[in-house]
């Protein structure tokens, strides 16, 4: 049955909350999907025209004034876009590149069909999945800009995501003092205060994940506090803790071309920080000895990490006049260039598929995340794409929910800001709808969730 929801035709909506065992939709009125594409998507492709717009000027003096005209065609693209996903129309082929082998739109046009094909009819933004649309809706974007003149390389989050990050910087030099201070001692601590320590870092990197623009549709989500200092006082919100695993994970020693800790980053400015303090942490204390940090090829949900992210804020902190940031951003560049630390673009994280589906689509990567002791998937979207944005049963065990996926030993950091989450005990999110029916969606709430400890191919030792 079609039913309207504010005069747009939505096929079998339901004024429910999701099912358990089902994909996230917008055909659910109660669900953080259908918020989202009801409200958040669009002010978000509203504020990309807004900033097209207010920053001409400086578009016009960085990529030409030939470069006006992309603006222009840009902003009607955003325009049109918008107004389809408002009015709930089917999803469309993406535009190819010519001769780009680097470029995975073709791709997303067979997913295209596949979807044509397993719902009966061509996907529209309420009715098809949510993880699919709305990953859909950032690569649509990105292709468009790829296919003009001009502004192939232009990031329209670029701004938010600096100011995210100068606007956190008490946090920041507060925590760059914490750890510069901590790796001057790291030789001299005792393994239950390196063991402490970690999972220190492993809070600081949790909440560092609240800092989400896609989130707060692109407002102000700077920090202003001491992370060390109020820790203690957020660990109430931490829902599932499995930092005991992963430390036993850690301090297993093995070969030194297997002694990596890969991070598949979310957001840029503060988060990103944060992941930084915890590689610094793990390589100076010999927990991992080398560092592999993915990033997105493309601007995604707004703030998530780029190439060009990463290595700004590298950038911006040894020029600043705080010295322990100073010294912390010439520490993390001479990982880089010491080849401790490296910066990955791969094209799986922009693509289509959930996690599940890696060693069937992207077998290359899969096999790469095998060749590390540990993998660590930063915060929401993420966490979707490892549980495939099924519903599941709050008490579902979290390796049950990867279906298969377990490339290396994995832990998810994350604060909950969709209606999906697994691992709870018994009772724990019947508690929480009595308090807050959207503790879901908020982000007040933490998991670190962790596999079972992996036993090592070649050894009976964990790896």
């Amino acid at each position: 049955m079609t039913q309207r929801s504010n005069s747009v035709e939505i096929q079998d909506l339901q004024d429910i909350w999701t099912p358990f065992g089902v994909a996230l939709s917008g055909i659910y009125k109660r669900s953080f999907a259908y918020i989202t594409l009801k409200d958040r998507l669009p002010v978000i492709l509203t504020k990309i025209i807004d900033t097209l717009s207010r920053n001409k000027e400086s578009i016009a003096q960085r990529y030409g004034q030939e470069a006006l005209g992309d603006v222009k065609q840009m902003s009607g693209y955003i325009s049109k876009l918008k107004n389809e996903l408002v009015t709930n129309k089917t999803l469309k082929p993406m535009r190819l590149l010519p001769d780009d082998p680097n470029n995975d739109a073709g791709e997303w046009n067979k997913y295209l069909m596949r979807r044509t094909d397993m719902e009966g009819d061509t996907p529209t933004w309420f009715n098809t999945a949510w993880l699919y649309c709305e990953c859909y809706m950032y690569r649509i974007i990105a292709q468009e800009f790829s296919l003009t003149n001009h502004l192939k390389n232009y990031d329209p989050f670029e701004e938010q995501k600096h100011a995210a990050f100068t606007g956190s910087l008490i946090s920041t030099e507060a925590l760059a003092a914490y750890t510069m201070d901590l790796i001057k001692r790291a030789e001299n601590l005792s393994i239950h205060e390196t063991k402490e320590e970690l999972f220190k870092f492993f809070k600081v990197n949790l909440w560092g994940n609240k800092c989400d623009l896609s989130l707060s549709a692109g407002a102000d989500v700077s920090q202003s506090s001491n992370p060390i200092e109020v820790l203690k006082s957020l660990d109430k919100d931490i829902l599932v803790n499995n930092s005991e695993l992963a430390w036993n994970v850690l301090r297993k020693k093995v070969t030194n071309d297997r002694d990596i800790v890969d991070f598949i980053l979310d957001n840029a400015g503060y988060e990103l920080f944060t992941d930084l303090c915890l590689a610094v942490f793990m390589v100076s204390t010999k927990l991992a000895s080398k560092v592999r940090f993915y990033v997105k090829r493309y601007p995604w949900y707004i703030s998530d990490v780029t190439t060009n992210d990463f290595h700004w804020t590298l950038d911006y902190m040894q020029s600043s006049s705080n010295r322990e940031l100073q010294e912390f951003g010439k520490l993390a560049s001479n990982y880089l260039k010491d080849n401790i630390w490296t910066v990955e673009e791969e094209l799986f994280w922009t693509g289509p598929y959930d996690f599940a589906e890696m060693k069937k689509q992207d077998p290359v990567l899969y096999a790469k995340l095998s060749d590390a002791k540990m993998a660590i998937f930063k915060g929401d979207l993420n966490y979707r794409k490892l549980l495939g944005d099924i519903n599941w049963e709050y008490t579902t065990e979290f390796m049950q929910s990867l279906r298969g996926f377990q490339p290396t030993n994995i832990v998810s950091l994350r604060t909950v800001k969709s209606d999906v989450c697994v691992g709870l005990p018994p009772g724990v999110a019947e508690d929480l709808y009595k308090q807050d029916e959207k503790w879901m969606f908020t982000g007040q709430y933490g998991l670190i969730q962790s596999t079972t400890p992996k036993a090592c191919p070649c050894t009976d030792q964990i790896c």
